[in-house]
């Protein structure tokens, strides 16, 4: 009898343990929980790994990280298929507040960006972007660092017009959202999120537990690749 009821108890201890086990699993929080917007991911949204990355499409330290990424996007994307890396851009509109180097451009990037977003277009807005700010300012030493010559000749129409043109969201639906209040306000609140997070300036990455601050402007792409396995769990 007693052996009985040693069993009975022992399995019951079991089974409080499997029940518990099974209650932490579900009660981590899943990547898609966390997303800001599955558009402007890359990877599964059940990776292994998750990381983000903290932007302003007018800072241009930020600017370094994407424009290296853009150029190596194959062997980019390829290394986080292999790792199972989910990667997320987060785009905010840091530098408003933050600048004296035009400050408007950064609401101004941010509020296309979402808009582009919403046409399930964000990357091809993000990359045009980066690559007509490099292509126009950033290579001619205009606006690429806060000791550089400002960018004194841009206006809204720049990430309106020209950068959505060549990322084919310039249409009603882009116009509607981009002028909308509510667009506005998600940006605004999105930053305010980001400055929750981000320690001591842009660009700043949080690649699961490692994160970082900065970029050099001199780094290449070993750099970015360093980066990337610094955040990979062991």
């Amino acid at each position: 009898m007693k052996k009985g009821i040693r069993i009975g108890v022992l399995l019951l201890l079991v089974g409080v343990f499997i029940a518990l086990l099974v209650m932490n699993t579900n009660s981590k929080p899943k990547n898609e929980d966390k997303v800001w917007d599955v558009a402007t991911t890359i990877g599964d949204m059940d990776a292994k790994n998750y990381y983000v990355f903290y932007t302003d499409l007018a800072c241009p330290y930020c600017d370094v990280w994407s424009r290296l990424t853009i150029a190596n996007k194959d062997d980019f994307r390829d290394y986080l298929e292999k790792n199972k890396i989910l990667y997320e851009v987060r785009v905010t509109e840091f530098l408003y507040e933050n600048s004296s180097h035009r400050p408007e451009m950064s609401r101004w990037s941010a509020k296309g960006a979402y808009c582009a977003a919403k046409q399930d277009k964000f990357w091809d807005y993000y990359e045009s972007g980066i690559m007509s700010l490099w292509e126009d300012y950033h290579s001619k030493g205009i606006g690429d660092s806060k000791d550089s010559p400002m960018i004194t000749d841009m206006t809204e129409k720049y990430w309106t017009e020209t950068v959505a043109k060549k990322a084919g969201v310039a249409n009603d639906d882009f116009k509607s959202c981009y002028e909308s209040d509510e667009t506005l306000e998600a940006v605004k609140k999105n930053t305010e999120k980001a400055a929750k997070v981000v320690e001591s300036g842009l660009p700043y990455f949080a690649f699961n537990s490692w994160v970082q601050s900065g970029f050099d402007p001199s780094w290449d792409y070993n750099y970015v690749k360093q980066y990337l396995s610094a955040g990979l769990k062991k």
